[in-house]
C-alpha cells in the first residue's frame, strides 16, 4: 500500500503512525519489523529509505507536499538482535523534490528502548502525544508540531526526572539524502505560518570551497574532529544532529554536510566554526596548518560578511596523576616506580629493592600524604597481567589520624597492562584510541556489551578489526573474567570494565550499565573514571582498564 495504492491518491498531507519492535543499523536507518516477519526472513519496513522514497519524484505531480511519520518503536541496534535476519530492502528513490518537507518524530534516541504500557495497549510515548494532540484540529496539530513536540519532550524530562520514564524523544525535519536538515528546526514560521526558506542562510563561495580544498586534501580526519562537528552547531544555536556520529570520513565531506545546513543564527556558516575549532586543537601538533586554517576562516567571514566566530572552548585541564608501576621480580615481590603526571612525568620514588604488595600500599600512601598542595586525582597502575585480578581500588590507604579510606572512593583508579601491549596487538591499539579521539566517546558504537556466549577463541581478532569498539563493558559470569580480558588486549581494545569477584550474585548480579549509572542513554566513554568512581562509592566493586598510549612513563631511574 505504502509505494503503490497510496502514491496514486490524490493529497496534500500523509501521516504514518507504527508502533511496534524497531532496530537501526550501521547508517542509523530505522528497521520496522512486519507481524510476519521470521527469524530466517525478516521481512519490514526501512522507513529512512522510504522516507527518501517519498520525497522523490515517485510521487507524481503535487502530490503529498507534507508527511509525518511517528514511530512508537525502540531504536535498538540491530546486531544486538543476533537471530534476525534484515538484510537490504530499500526502495529505489527518485529524484529529489525539494518542496515537500518532512517530519519525523521518534520514540527513542538511537541505542533506547521505547516502554509499553501494556494496561493502557499503547506505548508511554504515543499515550503522551495523544494527551498533547487532544482537543486540536487537524490543521493546528500539522502547523504546530515543533511546539507539541517540544512539550512530549518536556513531559519526558519530568517522567525521568521521577523515575518513571527512561527514553528520549526525538524529531527530525525534512530529511534529504545524505540526513541533512535542510530547514533547521522550524517547520513554520512562529508569526505567519509559512514555511521559511533556507536560501538566505550564508553557504560558502567558490573561493572558499577553492582554498579549503587545497587546505584539506588528503589530510586524515584530526583528533577531536566529532567535537569540532558537534561544536559548530551548538555555536550557531542549532540542535546537534542525532546519533552522535560524523556524516562522513573524509574531510570535505563533513564540510559539504555542514554547508547544506543552517543555524538559527544565520549570520555565519556552520564551516567556520568547524575549522576554527579543527585549528585551535591543531595549534601544538600542527602549527603551519592551524595558521592557514585560521587565516582561511578570516578571509572567507571577511569576504562573505559574516559575524565573527567565537574562539572555541578550551581544552578541560587535565588534573594532575600518579602512576604506579610495578614489574614481577619473584616470589610475589614487584620493582616500584612512581611518577607523577602534570603536563609531563616526573619521577619521584623509586624502590631499592623488590616489594610485597603490602608494602607497595603503604609506599602510595606515603607519595600522597606529601603533597598536598597538588594531590593528583588519578592513581594508574601499570602491572603484570596477573596482577588485573588484583582489587588495587579496594586498597585502604592512610587518611587522617589513625583512619584508612578506600583508595577508589577517593581517586579515579585505573589499570594498565604495559607488557601486554607488545608486537601485532600495538597497531591496533594505538588506532582504537586515535579513533576515541577524532569520533568522541558518544559514539553509538564505541562501547561494546560482552556476554559469555560472545567468548570464543576468536574473540580478539573480532575486537580489532575496525576502530570501534574502544570500551568494553563485560558482562561475563566470574569463570569468564580472565579469557575475556584476554581478548581485549589480543584486540587492542584499549578501555574494558569488568566486575571484582565480590560483585557477583549469580543470575541476580547488577548489570554494569546500571551500577555506572548510565541506564539506556548513550554512554559516554569520556565519563567512565568518574562513573567508576561513583559506583565505588555506591559500594558496586566495579574495575577500569584505561590505557593511553599518550601518557606512557619513562626514562631514566633515580638511582642511575
Amino acid at each position: 500500500m505504502l509505494f503503490e495504492e497510496l502514491p496514486k491518491c490524490d493529497g496534500d498531507l500523509l501521516w504514518i503512525y507504527w508502533a511496534g519492535h524497531g532496530f537501526v543499523d550501521e547508517r542509523q536507518q530505522l528497521l520496522l519489523p512486519f507481524t510476519d516477519a521470521t527469524t530466517l526472513l525478516t521481512r519490514h519496513l526501512n522507513l529512512q529509505a522510504a522516507l527518501r522514497w517519498w520525497r522523490s519524484s515517485n510521487v507524481a505531480g503535487g502530490r503529498f507536499r507534507r508527511l509525518v511519520a511517528v514511530g512508537d518503536t525502540c531504536r535498538i541496534e540491530a546486531k544486538r538482535a543476533r537471530k534476525l535476519r534484515f538484510g537490504t530492502i530499500e526502495p529505489e528513490a527518485g529524484d529529489l523534490i525539494h518542496e515537500r518537507r518532512q517530519f519525523v518524530l521518534y520514540a527513542a534516541r538511537p541505542g533506547q528502548a521505547a516502554q509499553n504500557q501494556a494496561e493502557r495497549q499503547a506505548g508511554q510515548f504515543t499515550d503522551t502525544l495523544l494527551k498533547r494532540l487532544d482537543g486540536k484540529a487537524v490543521d493546528e496539530s500539522v502547523e504546530g508540531l515543533v511546539g507539541i513536540t517540544r512539550a512530549v519532550q518536556a513531559d519526558f524530562s519530568i517522567m525521568r526526572a521521577r523515575g518513571e520514564a527512561w527514553q528520549e524523544p526525538q524529531f527530525v525535519i525534512s530529511e534529504g539524502w545524505e540526513g541533512s536538515t535542510l530547514f533547521g528546526d522550524h517547520w513554520a514560521d512562529d508569526v505567519t505560518g509559512t514555511v521559511p526558506d533556507p536560501s538566505d542562510a550564508p553557504v560558502l563561495d567558490p573561493p572558499a570551497w577553492t582554498e579549503l580544498g587545497q587546505l584539506l586534501r588528503n589530510r586524515p580526519l584530526p583528533p577531536y574532529s566529532y567535537d569540532a562537528y558537534r561544536w559548530a552547531f551548538e555555536v550557531t544555536g542549532c540542535a546537534v544532529p542525532p546519533g552522535d556520529v560524523l556524516p562522513a570520513d573524509d574531510l570535505l565531506d563533513i564540510v559539504r554536510d555542514l554547508d547544506s545546513r543552517q543555524g538559527r543564527h544565520r549570520d555565519r556558516p556552520l564551516t567556520l566554526p568547524f575549522v576554527r575549532h579543527l585549528a585551535d586543537r591543531a595549534t601544538r601538533r600542527s602549527p603551519d596548518w592551524a595558521a592557514e586554517a585560521n587565516a582561511w576562516v578570516d578571509r572567507t567571514r571577511e569576504r562573505l560578511g559574516t559575524a565573527p566566530v567565537p574562539a572555541p572552548p578550551e581544552r578541560a585541564a587535565e588534573s594532575p596523576a600518579l602512576h604506579v608501576q610495578l614489574r614481577h621480580d619473584a616470589n610475589s615481590r614487584y620493582w616500584t616506580r612512581m611518577w607523577l603526571y602534570q603536563h609531563k612525568f616526573e619521577s619521584v620514588w623509586e624502590a631499592s629493592q623488590p616489594l610485597d604488595l603490602e608494602t607497595v600500599r603503604a609506599a602510595l600512601g606515603q607519595q600522597l600524604g606529601a603533597r598536598p598542595s597538588c594531590a593528583p586525582t588519578r592513581i594508574e597502575f601499570h602491572v603484570p597481567y596477573d596482577l588485573l585480578e588484583e582489587p588495587f581500588e579496594s586498597w585502604h590507604i592512610p587518611w587522617r589520624g589513625n583512619r584508612t579510606k578506600e583508595l577508589g572512593c577517593y581517586f579515579d583508579v585505573l589499570l594498565r597492562c604495559p607488557d601486554e601491549r607488545d608486537g601485532l596487538s600495538v597497531e591496533p591499539w594505538r588506532r582504537k584510541w586515535s579513533w576515541l579521539r577524532t569520533q568522541g566517546g558518544r559514539h553509538p558504537h564505541a562501547v561494546l556489551d560482552i556476554r559469555d556466549s560472545d567468548v570464543s577463541a576468536n574473540l580478539g581478532a573480532t575486537l580489532q578489526q575496525a576502530g570501534p569498539p574502544v570500551c568494553v563493558l563485560a558482562e561475563v559470569t566470574e569463570p569468564m573474567i580472565m579469557d575475556t580480558l584476554d581478548a581485549i588486549l589480543d584486540g587492542g581494545v584499549p578501555i574494558a570494565i569488568w566486575r571484582r569477584p565480590a560483585d557477583f550474585q549469580g543470575e541476580a548480579a547488577e548489570p554494569i550499565r546500571t551500577a555506572l549509572a548510565a541506564g539506556t542513554a548513550q554512554l559516554d566513554v569520556q565519563t567512565l573514571p568518574a562513573r567508576l568512581r561513583q559506583a565505588r562509592i555506591a559500594q558496586r566493586p566495579l574495575a577500569l582498564m584505561w590505557d593511553d598510549p599518550g601518557r606512557i612513563p619513562g626514562g631514566r631511574t633515580l638511582t642511575s
